[in-house]
């Protein structure tokens, strides 16, 4: 025997339709609106870890290619999956949104761990260029002290004050790494034909220990008692022309 359709039970049907046809729309567009807002917190979060890629890369291309260091395993391996990050596709961004095992707020997590990985990275390789800015630091010191009692050449003068300036710049460059790399072999060469270090200095001029220290104290203190002098370190700075040429005896 056929069921009966009332009029009462059609319009609980078609409210019922209604109904489930809202919901439906209700969860599309709250799906979207997710969706949204997912995608725009992941391309800030993208864009955030492709400018610190970027820093990264040039301080790594100084201590590699500049100053011809080997990158540290840990930099390395924060540096590579960096890059496997930056290159999802949007296709594959687009693959996570109609997936529902994959979650783009999950994604975005990665995205700022990995950033974090990137930074702890540079800072590392900032501290191995902040340990050669120290030694060749010193070494632009030592130049300058000797420059001080032969005589201040110039041009001497000069090459130390470009070559302190470069290393002075080497945690906030301006210029590229390929700039950087021309621009420290110049000074390198010219720095090089220079007396920058004590010990090269004893060994040219063949003097002991004891003239070098009476060296290094009228350096810094621009004067040295005469009776604090031996004879001997007296006669072997007179034997070297550029010594002999400055250094002034007062009464």
């Amino acid at each position: 025997m056929a069921t009966q359709t009332t009029p009462l039970d059609s319009k609980l049907d078609s409210l019922k339709q209604k109904a489930e046809e809202y919901d439906t729309r209700t969860n599309t567009e709250e799906r979207v609106t997710q969706a949204e807002a997912d995608l725009e917190e992941l391309n800030r979060a993208l864009y955030k870890l492709d400018n610190s890629l970027d820093d990264f890369e040039r301080q790594a291309g100084i201590l590699t290619k500049v100053f011809e260091r080997s990158l540290p395993s840990e930099a390395a391996s924060a540096r590579d999956e960096a890059r496997s990050i930056t290159r999802v596709s949007q296709d594959d961004v687009l693959d996570m949104i109609d997936d529902s095992s994959k979650s783009l707020s999950s994604h975005t997590d990665d995205v700022r761990e990995t950033r974090d990985a990137i930074n702890d990275a540079r800072r590392f390789i900032d501290e191995h260029l902040q340990e050669i800015q120290r030694r060749q630091l010193d070494d632009a010191d030592t130049a300058e002290s000797i420059q001080k009692i032969v005589g201040e050449d110039p041009d001497a003068m000069k090459t130390i004050s470009q070559y302190r300036s470069f290393l002075n710049s080497i945690l906030n460059p301006s210029d590229s790494v390929s700039q950087l790399k021309s621009q420290w072999q110049g000074l390198e060469k010219a720095f090089e034909n220079l007396d920058t270090d004590w010990k090269g200095f004893q060994g040219r001029h063949g003097l002991s220990d004891q003239t070098i220290e009476d060296l290094k104290t009228l350096s810094r203190e621009g004067q040295v008692d005469l009776d604090a002098l031996s004879e001997k370190s007296v006669n072997e700075m007179l034997d070297v022309p550029e010594l002999r040429s400055t250094i002034k005896v007062s009464l």
